[in-house]
C-alpha cells in the first residue's frame, strides 16, 4: 500500500497508537508514520494510557489500561519523530505537567509551534523553561494557559511571547494588578478571553469577584476595560448575568483554593473555547 494512504489511514489513530504500535510493524509503516501531516497536530487529551508523575501522590499509575507510558517519555518519542513540523500542542487537563516535561517542548526543534494549550493549574512554571519555549517558538501565536495569573506569570508572558496574539485565559484566577500589567503590557495581544474567570483585588483586604462583576462600578478595572477595549480585536467577558459565573460562585463561596475554580470547570468544559484561533478545541 503507498505510503500517503498509509498515512491517512494513520491519521484516524491517536499518538500512542503510531509511536508504540504502527511505527513497529515494518519500514513501510515506520516510514509512513513520519509523515509530516501526522504531527501537526498533537493532541495528547483524552489518552488513558498516558499518565503523568502527581508529586502528592507518587502511586500514579492505575489498572485501567494494560499499557501505560509517562508523559514525559511519550513527548521525547514525538521528538524523533516529526515535531519540527508540528503547530498545534495539547496537554490534558489532568496531566501534572513538570518541568522535566516542559523542558522537553522548550528545544529548537518544536520552533514551529503555533498553538500551545496547557491547561493543569497546579503546578508553578519556572522562568527558565517559559523564557526558552518563548525564545525558540517564535511563531507561537496562540495561547491557552489555565493557571493563576500572578505578576511573575504576566511578565512572562509579556517578555517572553512577544508575537503572541490570542490568548485564553478561560476558567482561572486572576490578579487584577496582574491583569492590568498583561493588557497594558503586551503589545501584539489582540484576542483574551476572560471566559468564567476569578478576579481577585489585593488592595486593601483581598477581595474575589466573578467574572461577571468586572463591570462593577468601583472595581480597579476601569483601566483594563478601557484598554482591552481600545487595543484588542476580540474581548471576551461574560455578561453581568452569566449563568455559568453564577454556578460557580455558589460553588465556590467559602472556599479560599483559587484552583478550585478552574477544577469545578475542567471536568465537563475545559475545551471549550470562544476564540476561533483555538477553535480546534471545540470538539
Amino acid at each position: 500500500m503507498e505510503r500517503n494512504i498509509l498515512a491517512k489511514i494513520f491519521g484516524m489513530l491517536n499518538v500512542i497508537d503510531i509511536i508504540k504500535g504502527t511505527s513497529r510493524v515494518c519500514v513501510s509503516w515506520f516510514l509512513a508514520s513520519h509523515n509530516k501531516a501526522l504531527w501537526k497536530t498533537i493532541d495528547l487529551s483524552n489518552l488513558k494510557s498516558i499518565i503523568s508523575k502527581n508529586p502528592d501522590k507518587p502511586d500514579h499509575l492505575s489498572n485501567e489500561e494494560e499499557h501505560q507510558y509517562e508523559l514525559r517519555n511519550i513527548l521525547a518519542e514525538i521528538t524523533k519523530f516529526n515535531s519540527s513540523v508540528t503547530t498545534n500542542l495539547v496537554f490534558d487537563n489532568s496531566y501534572y505537567i513538570q518541568e522535566e516535561e516542559l523542558a522537553i517542548i522548550a528545544p529548537s526543534q518544536w520552533k514551529n509551534l503555533q498553538t500551545l494549550v496547557i491547561t493543569q493549574p497546579g503546578l508553578p512554571i519556572s522562568n527558565a523553561n517559559f523564557r526558552t519555549i518563548g525564545e525558540n517558538c517564535k511563531n507561537l501565536t496562540s495561547l491557552k494557559l489555565i493557571r493563576p495569573l500572578d505578576n511573575d506569570l504576566a511578565d512572562q508572558i509579556v517578555s517572553y511571547f512577544s508575537n503572541l496574539k490570542s490568548l485564553s485565559l478561560r476558567g482561572a484566577a486572576l490578579f487584577i494588578e496582574a491583569l492590568l500589567s498583561l493588557v497594558t503590557g503586551h503589545q501584539n495581544l489582540r484576542n483574551l478571553n476572560l471566559s468564567h474567570c476569578l478576579y481577585i483585588d489585593l488592595k486593601g483586604l483581598a477581595n474575589v469577584y466573578y467574572n461577571n462583576y468586572i463591570k462593577a462600578p468601583g472595581l480597579h478595572t476601569e483601566n483594563i476595560l478601557r484598554t482591552a477595549t481600545q487595543k484588542l480585536d476580540t474581548f471576551i467577558v461574560c455578561s453581568n448575568h452569566c449563568e455559568r459565573c453564577n454556578e460557580l460562585l455558589g460553588l465556590m463561596r467559602g472556599r479560599w483554593d483559587f484552583h478550585c475554580n478552574y477544577c469545578v470547570l475542567s471536568n465537563e468544559q475545559w475545551k471549550t473555547e470562544e476564540i476561533k484561533e483555538l477553535g480546534f478545541l471545540n470538539f
